[in-house]
C-alpha cells in the first residue's frame, strides 16, 4: 500500500480549513476595528490634552464658545470621522490654564461626554 494521502483527505482537510477561516474572519475584522478606533480615541485625547501646551507655546489664549465645533476642530487635528463639541465655554488662558469644560467627543458610532479638568485640561470620562 502506498503511503500518503488521497485526493478526498486533502479536499476535506481544505474544506475544514475554509470554514474555519470564514468563522474566524469577521472576528478579526471587529478586533482590527476595534484597536483602530481605541487608537483614534487615545489620538482625540491626547490632542485635547496638549491644547494648554500648544496655547502657551503660541502665547495667545484660546476661547471656544458652546456648540461651535468649527473653532474647535481648527485648533485640532483629528482623526476622520472624529468631531469634538465643547458643551461648555472652552477657555485656556496664554499662560495654559485650562477653565474646566465639558466635550461630547462623536466617532466611530459612538458618542461620550469628556470632561476637561482645570488647571491642565486632564480629560475624564464626564458623571
Amino acid at each position: 500500500m502506498a503511503a500518503g494521502f488521497t485526493l478526498l483527505e486533502l479536499l476535506i482537510v481544505l474544506a475544514l480549513i475554509a470554514i474555519a477561516a470564514a468563522v474566524a474572519a469577521p472576528r478579526l475584522e471587529r478586533t482590527y476595528d476595534a484597536v483602530a478606533g481605541s487608537g483614534e480615541r487615545a489620538e482625540v485625547r491626547r490632542q485635547l490634552e496638549s491644547l494648554p501646551l500648544r496655547v502657551r507655546r503660541d502665547d495667545r489664549p484660546l476661547t471656544v464658545q458652546a456648540e461651535d465645533a468649527t473653532a474647535l476642530a481648527a485648533a485640532l487635528s483629528l482623526p476622520a470621522g472624529w468631531r469634538v463639541v465643547p458643551l461648555d465655554v472652552l477657555q485656556i488662558e496664554a499662560s495654559g490654564v485650562c477653565a474646566a469644560a465639558r466635550v461630547r467627543v462623536d466617532g466611530r458610532g459612538a458618542t461620550e461626554v469628556w470632561r476637561l479638568r482645570e488647571p491642565d485640561c486632564v480629560v475624564s470620562d464626564a458623571p
